[in-house]
């Protein structure tokens, strides 16, 4: 019978040469290939925490060797372990990803200096367990959390609704994993529309500041597919036709069968279309229709048109004054560009 010692060392193989870690294992992986899946008990007491229980190659045979399911086996000379051929590692795809997530749960309440054998000691109450994966921040300090696999769901299901469970006094947060990455999820999707809804009631303040003359936009159509036509033919054209006009902006691309454009006086817009005939104006073969913008349908291109400046002058202020690839200076030496982190 393994003692609480070997029954520590068993796990902590048995981990490895799991069905979780060896997978995404690419160092167990690349050791895996040179001896017929066999590594040595000198490369594997590299690892921290099987050195931390052990450090004599012969310990860890010995208590392997006791290991009951039949997971890894040792070899003859006892220096060398490698996991059973004839338990090969299930294939991750979808189907498996997900089996794992209905057995994982999400816990939350250790000490941050917690070691993982410690909280592996505690789980194996509520087990049994296949892998606890302890979650670390960028500096790879442990956050407190962890995700737990169980065996088989049931267990799992079982630790999640217990009434209370505590950690050293610490009551700890229990869910599954999926609750909580759709929970992180909504939780992001929130920042991001409370972020952009900032964004957009600054943007509509500002645009609500910028004031165009009224009745002075036209809306132009009847462009056949496969005409060409430019801005600077529109204004040339609306030119001829009255050159009291001055045309602010054109909105209005090479290719579009429709547009619109904006005169710089009020009621411009009026007083050019009653030097039309049936509201055509004619460049070359092609016979625009042209009608002004009135009341709610002016309001709301004028309100679009407030939006699109806004943000481009935005878009424009936020990267003013930015060094981009290719720009010179110290005596003609280029730039290099620097990613802002």
């Amino acid at each position: 019978m393994a003692s609480e010692l070997e029954n520590k060392i068993i796990r902590q193989i048995e981990y490895y040469f799991g069905d979780i870690n060896l997978p995404r294992d690419k160092f167990m992986q690349e050791k895996l290939k040179e001896d017929e899946g066999w590594i040595s008990l000198e490369v594997l007491l590299t690892f921290k925490r099987l050195a931390s229980l052990s450090e004599d190659p012969a310990v860890i045979a010995a208590a392997v060797e006791k290991a009951e399911n039949g997971l890894v086996e040792v070899s003859e000379d006892k220096k060398k372990i490698r996991r059973n051929p004839d338990l090969p590692l299930p294939e991750l795809n979808d189907a498996r990803k997900k089996e794992l997530m209905e057995r994982t749960a999400y816990a939350k309440g250790f000490p941050l200096d917690e070691t993982l054998n410690d909280i592996m000691s505690f789980m194996e109450q509520h087990g049994p367990i296949e892998s606890c994966h302890r979650r670390s921040n960028k500096d790879h300090t442990f956050k407190g959390s962890c995700f737990i696999i169980f065996k088989d769901k049931e267990a799992c299901k079982k630790f999640i609704e217990l009434e209370s469970l505590k950690y050293k006094d610490t009551e700890l947060i229990r869910k599954w994993q999926s609750d909580y990455f759709a929970e992180k999820k909504k939780a992001y999707e929130e920042r991001v529309k409370s972020k952009k809804d900032k964004k957009q009631a600054k943007i509509d303040e500002k645009a609500k500041q910028l004031e165009y003359p009224k009745g002075a936009t036209i809306y132009f159509s009847n462009i056949p597919e496969g005409k060409s036509l430019t801005r600077e033919e529109i204004k040339e054209k609306v030119k001829e036709v009255d050159d009291s006009v001055t045309i602010s902006y054109i909105d209005f691309s090479k290719g579009d069968l429709e547009g619109h454009f904006r005169c710089s006086a009020e009621n411009a817009a009026v007083e050019f279309l009653k030097k039309l005939t049936d509201g055509e104006l004619e460049i070359g073969d092609i016979k625009l229709k042209l009608k002004a913008l009135e009341g709610t349908e002016e309001e709301e291109y004028l309100k679009k048109t407030a939006e699109a400046v806004t943000k481009m002058r935005e878009k424009a202020k936020f990267g003013k004054g930015r060094k981009r690839k290719g720009q010179y200076h110290n005596n003609g030496r280029e730039a290099k560009s620097k990613k802002t982190e």
